[in-house]
């Protein structure tokens, strides 16, 4: 996951955090980041046990949010209860 951002004092990514919508622990992922990160660049896996949206939020250092979601096919599921 990556933001276009130019990560300086005045302008960069606060934090960026990753939702679903069917995971029994809907908040995925949440990375503080900071100036001298250099990018706002995180990459990570994640099981899941059926398709579903995956919304991902940033926070800009400006106060405003970006947000994107996709939705991710599970041909073979991981997790099985």
């Amino acid at each position: 996951m990556r933001v276009a951002s130019p990560m300086t004092d005045q302008e960069h990514v606060r934090r960026i955090a990753v939702f679903t919508e069917k995971n029994p622990h809907p908040d995925v992922l949440e990375i503080v980041l900071g100036p001298r990160a250099g990018r706002a660049q995180v990459s990570f896996r994640m099981r899941m046990a059926d398709s579903q949206q995956i919304s991902a939020v940033a926070e800009l250092s400006d106060g405003s949010f970006w947000s994107a979601t996709v939705d991710v096919v599970v041909a073979l599921a991981a997790c099985l209860e």
